[in-house]
């Protein structure tokens, strides 16, 4: 799993119009669409990085790897999908508003699929849908806290799964047929 901080510094050095976690939110809304890195790439940039440019390659290999491993969790049996958000030694507010960003990066990303997907999903999947909209909402107007820092911690989880379950609604795993012997 990538780490935020080098996440960041190449999406700023890049000129990317997100932050590292809205980059890894949006990832997952576009894997669902199983959409590549480049689908990526021309939504988290006004104007994407050149890769022949030999400035922007070492970061354009950290993003793709990101966006791989971001992949790869999404899709992991053991429900592996970490969420990209500051360290916890960071102020509670730039975690929450990460967390904030996080789901506004899914949102977008899933709207980039289109609506008509979206029409599919179950009541739960509808549900999950406006738990994260509301999430994208938070505001930075809270205090750090231990009741607070508790509050962030299961918000963070609760997207976790919900993004795992809008994923396995999306695209449903078909059942290994039996063996015949």
């Amino acid at each position: 799993m990538q780490e935020y901080e080098p996440v960041q510094a190449c999406l700023v050095r890049l000129g990317a119009n997100i932050d590292a976690a809205e980059a890894q939110g949006m990832a997952c809304g576009l894997l669902m669409g199983n959409e590549q890195f480049d689908a990526w790439l021309r939504n988290a940039f006004d104007d994407p990085p050149d890769e022949a440019d030999l400035n922007a390659r070492d970061c354009l290999d950290r993003l793709r790897r990101f966006y791989e491993e971001t992949r790869v969790m999404l899709n992991a049996e053991d429900f592996a999908l970490e969420l990209l958000l500051p360290d916890e030694d960071e102020e509670f507010t730039a975690r929450l508003m990460a967390l904030a960003d996080w789901c506004q990066g899914l949102l977008y990303g899933l709207g980039v699929l289109g609506e008509q997907r979206l029409q599919r999903l179950s009541d739960e999947g509808r549900e999950c849908m406006d738990d994260l909209l509301e999430i994208s909402r938070l505001s930075h107007d809270e205090e750090a806290s231990e009741e607070n820092e508790n509050m962030l911690a299961q918000l963070a989880e609760h997207v976790r799964l919900c993004v795992i379950y809008l994923n396995e609604e999306l695209n449903p795993v078909s059942p290994t047929p039996p063996v015949q012997q």
